[in-house]
């Protein structure tokens, strides 16, 4: 058993090559899967990422029809049906190619969150939208819809929601506040939904917001 498990760990460290399966060939590009030791890999001082759909994946939703939408760091969409795979970037109008949220309204319209705004896309076309329609700002960091259909956009510099054909930014103030407050620009990373429908944000400088239907509450401890 000792003498199985010496030879083992000398072939792992030997200079032997993996073994690399050929790409599989796709309508709009190949996959290629490599099946050697990750220790082989790094010996051969190559990266993986010229075998994956992007060396970083953000997102993932299946649509009603079945289609995966794959948000990237850095490569924006990857459409994949189950069997071929296309990309959607700038090029194709998306508003950035780093990808954060992707989701689908009960429309059947795909929202997707990125670095330079937001794109709804649907059986009509492109949507774009941006500080130009209501956002804080471009950088949109995440995506809600809630159980009432609302769309809610967490950005770098604040949140707002989907109204009328346009996003509607929402004053944040801190709490305790004063009469000569501004309204805090913050990054919202996190939208939840509780069970009662109560709607919370988590923010990057100002902690915790709740909506209570109207406006913003920052939430702070009891007695403060």
């Amino acid at each position: 058993m000792t003498s199985i498990l010496i030879s083992i760990i000398w072939l792992l460290l030997t200079d032997s090559q993996p073994t690399i399966k050929k790409p599989v060939q796709l309508e709009h590009g190949s996959i290629g899967v490599w099946t050697g030791p990750k220790i082989l890999l790094n010996k051969q001082n190559r990266g993986t990422e010229e075998f994956q759909i992007s060396q970083s994946v953000q997102n993932i939703l299946q649509d009603k029809s079945g289609t995966f939408w794959i948000g990237t760091g850095k490569d924006g969409v990857c459409l994949f049906d189950g069997t071929n795979y296309s990309y959607f970037t700038t090029k194709e109008g998306l508003t950035g190619n780093s990808v954060r949220t992707i989701l689908q309204d009960r429309n059947g319209d795909v929202w997707i969150a990125t670095n330079g705004g937001i794109t709804r896309r649907n059986k009509q076309g492109l949507y774009a939208y941006t500080t130009a329609n209501g956002l804080p700002d471009n950088e949109v960091l995440t995506l809600h819809m809630d159980k009432k259909g609302q769309i809610w956009a967490g950005t770098r510099k604040g949140l707002a929601m989907f109204e009328k054909d346009e996003f509607m930014t929402l004053p944040m103030y801190r709490a305790p506040r004063n009469e000569k407050d501004l309204p805090v620009q913050t990054p919202v990373h996190m939208i939840y939904e509780d069970n009662s429908g109560q709607l919370w944000f988590g923010t990057d400088g100002f902690g915790l917001f709740k909506f209570n239907g109207k406006t913003l509450e920052n939430v702070i401890k009891p007695g403060c």
